[in-house]
């Protein structure tokens, strides 16, 4: 398990998917990677696969300081292997409420 005790912020991603679709029984730990850094800055654990159809919807902290994100595993020789059923959103960026300017109307 990561700690993030000396990041000062975190923010909320979400990471979306549906499962393959099989009879594997075990479980598969997916990296949330920094791609910019080359830096792992999450992980889930997830059923390698599932008899029928599941979507998965899952909130996960990440360093505020992250960039573009990637989730995926590794491979034997340590290569970053993205999933190609699962990607990471990271969070929208709110509009500013009530007056600001003209709409253009």
């Amino acid at each position: 398990m990561m700690s993030y005790a000396t990041v000062s912020a975190a923010m909320d991603v979400t990471v979306r998917g549906v499962l393959p679709i099989g009879d594997a029984t075990a479980n598969v730990t997916y990296f949330i990677l920094d791609t910019a850094k080359s830096a792992i800055v999450g992980q889930v654990i997830l059923p390698a696969a599932v008899k029928r159809s599941h979507a998965v919807v899952i909130t996960v902290k990440v360093p505020s300081t992250a960039g573009s994100l990637d989730i995926g595993t590794f491979d034997d020789g340590g290569n970053f292997q993205a999933a190609s059923f699962l990607r990471v959103e990271s969070p929208a960026v709110s509009r500013p409420g009530g007056a600001v300017g003209p709409s253009g109307r």
